[in-house]
């Protein structure tokens, strides 16, 4: 019985987690396999947008780390350093406007 419900649950959090990846790449204009390969600064802002809107939703680090791939404590350090960068920077704060409009829209 667990096993169905944490099955049926995990369905919903990965298919919000493509959702969300799929629309960070088409507004920040990268390729998703690139996403988490590269260090570029277009790849990394999308990457971490990616971590903070999943972040807002209530996943945990420790989710969040299966989902990406990163380790946990990676997903920590973006959690607690990125607002910073986020609130310097107007092109971050119109992506995730534009991000948070497209996953308001369903």
């Amino acid at each position: 019985m667990f096993n169905k419900i944490y099955k049926k649950v995990m369905s919903k959090v990965e298919e919000f987690y493509r959702r969300v990846i799929s629309i960070a790449c088409e507004v920040c204009g990268v390729d998703p396999i690139m996403m988490f390969s590269c260090k570029r600064e277009k790849y990394v802002d999308a990457r971490n947008l990616v971590i903070m809107n999943l972040t807002m939703k209530g996943y945990t680090d420790t989710v969040i780390s299966e989902l990406t791939g990163l380790t946990r404590q990676a997903v920590n350090y973006v959690r607690n350093t990125f607002p910073s960068k986020y609130n310097r920077s107007w092109m971050l704060i119109t992506y995730q406007q534009q991000i948070s409009n497209e996953l308001a829209k369903d």
